[in-house]
């Protein structure tokens, strides 16, 4: 990651999905997380540059390190092309 052009990080505030839909709406989080990440993946391939999920991560520094606010939560870090 340290040599990627740019990097980014989809986060949810579940309460906004699951106020209306209840602990379904987590499941909705989910899917549309993987769905933006798979637009993300599509236009790196159109590009050219090179891209991945990155799911394993300590969820307390990553938020630090972005200051995310508590009730977000990261879901993935993508890496996109390279410096």
């Amino acid at each position: 990651m340290r040599n990627a052009a740019a990097v980014i990080v989809f986060s949810a505030v579940y309460k906004r999905t699951t106020v209306k839909y209840g602990e379904r709406g987590i499941r909705y989080v989910h899917m549309e997380a993987g769905h933006a990440a798979q637009n993300v993946y599509l236009q790196a391939v159109s590009l050219n540059i090179g891209t991945l999920v990155i799911g394993a991560f300590h969820d307390d520094e990553v938020k630090k390190i972005i200051r995310m606010a508590d009730s977000e939560q990261p879901l993935y870090i993508m890496p996109i092309g390279n410096r």
